[in-house]
């Protein structure tokens, strides 16, 4: 059922048919792929810093 509009929903639905919600699996799975990209992000970070400090401790 739709948080939004308790319109019954379809079974694994991410949005609701009639006023288009996201359901919460759909939230869930937003904020996970949030996470899972941040953290990317903070690895690429990481090891930019990484290189450029061994660059610069082997000049």
């Amino acid at each position: 059922m739709c948080d939004n509009c308790r319109a019954q929903l379809a079974p694994g639905a991410a949005y609701c048919e009639r006023c288009g919600a996201r359901t919460r699996k759909a939230r869930r799975l937003v904020r996970l792929a949030i996470r899972v990209e941040l953290l990317f992000f903070a690895l690429v970070v990481v090891l930019v810093i990484a290189f450029t400090w061994i660059y610069a401790v082997q000049k």
